[in-house]
């Protein structure tokens, strides 16, 4: 989904079409965009080595910001390492930004134009934008910015395929400023859901990387709270062979959110096409990233607990997939109201749900 255009043709185009985000409890609004972008921001892939795994890299002016290799097979583990500092990526579109990100959330839409600058630095083509909650963690037992710079194995279970709640810091660590993370702190306790959103990019199934906002997210883990984010998640075209019609169709994939072709409008169809990674025939060396240079102090450490691992997440969101529950508070005192085995069950969904995005509201 590359094309080439002269840097005055730059686009962020919202389109105008329902999605269906209701397998994704993380995400609370979504958009459907296209962008006609510099390609600055990109996925660098190399050629398998004699294990079967590439190595891979998200650059951002040719500097590594996430590092990574990754098997051929697609529910094998994986090897994650930090990069080289995105703050030294001499990057004037995210500093043109900072004062809108950091300022008080109003809406997605708003959201979206204010973040434009680096929305084009992305190579050309369809992303989903979308309002969402993450957890300042790895999902498993680090706190997001205490994480190895060395390649270490993450566990992609294929059964929490396209749930992207984890972060992944792309700061160096020497940038940590305690006064800045209690200025958010402050921040969050004074503006709650209108609070200024921390921008993360998916990486891959359910690990996002910070673009910007690794300070929101300290204040957020000392809080105990999950994090607001706006979640940018890139298409992959893929097809399906429809058995009953005897033919292939095709859907823009964004992790566990599809969009069918023939949604979309006649104007970005020429765009809609699978796109084919000649960069497996380079050799990339992934060295080892500098990001976290620190001691972190034991509430850092100790925020993990705050937040569901990635095993027990997984074990909720196939609850919560086998039936869609709302948190209608007339519908909860309907449920509770009743001891049969059916009410019981809605309510035990409805605290999973709670838990994992509403937790004052589950402890009441």
């Amino acid at each position: 989904m590359l094309f080439k255009k002269d840097e005055k043709n730059l686009s962020v185009e919202i389109i105008d079409i329902k999605l269906d985000t209701s397998d994704v409890p993380s995400i609370k609004e979504a958009r459907l965009v296209h962008i006609n972008g510099k390609a600055k921001l990109v996925k660098d892939m190399g050629k398998y080595d004699d294990n079967y795994t590439s190595p891979y890299q998200i650059k951002l002016n040719n500097i590594p910001i996430v590092q990574a290799k990754i098997p051929e097979c697609s529910t094998c583990c994986s090897l994650l390492a930090t990069g080289y500092g995105i703050e030294n990526t001499n990057c004037e579109d995210l500093l043109a930004i900072q004062e809108s990100i950091n300022s008080n959330y109003i809406s997605l839409e708003k959201s979206i134009r204010d973040i434009e600058p680096l929305l084009t630095l992305f190579e050309t083509g369809f992303y989903l934008i979308a309002d969402a909650i993450c957890y300042p963690t790895d999902g498993d037992k680090n706190f997001f910015w205490n994480i190895p710079n060395k390649l270490e194995k993450e566990n992609y279970f294929e059964y929490i395929y396209g749930q992207p709640v984890y972060l992944y810091p792309t700061q160096t660590t020497d940038s940590y400023d305690k006064n800045r993370v209690e200025y958010y702190i402050d921040k969050f306790a004074e503006l709650d859901d209108s609070s200024p959103r921390t921008i993360v990019y998916n990486f891959t199934d359910y690990i996002n990387f910070v673009i910007d906002g690794h300070h929101k997210a300290c204040a957020s883990a000392l809080l105990g709270e999950p994090l607001r984010c706006i979640l940018i998640i890139p298409a992959i075209v893929t097809k399906y062979y429809n058995v009953l019609e005897e033919k292939n169709e095709i859907y823009l994939d964004f992790s566990s959110i599809k969009v069918s072709k023939t949604d979309i409008p006649e104007k970005y169809l020429s765009f809609v096409k699978e796109k084919r990674f000649k960069s497996k025939q380079k050799d990339i060396t992934i060295k080892d990233g500098n990001v976290n240079n620190r001691e972190w102090e034991k509430e850092y450490l100790d925020s993990v607990k705050n937040y569901i691992n990635l095993y027990n997440y997984a074990k909720i969101i196939d609850i919560l997939r086998k039936e869609k529950i709302n948190n209608d508070n007339n519908l909860m005192e309907e449920y509770l109201s009743n001891f049969d085995l059916v009410s019981q069950n809605k309510i035990k969904k409805i605290i999973y749900k709670l838990k994992l995005f509403d937790r004052e509201k589950s402890e009441a």
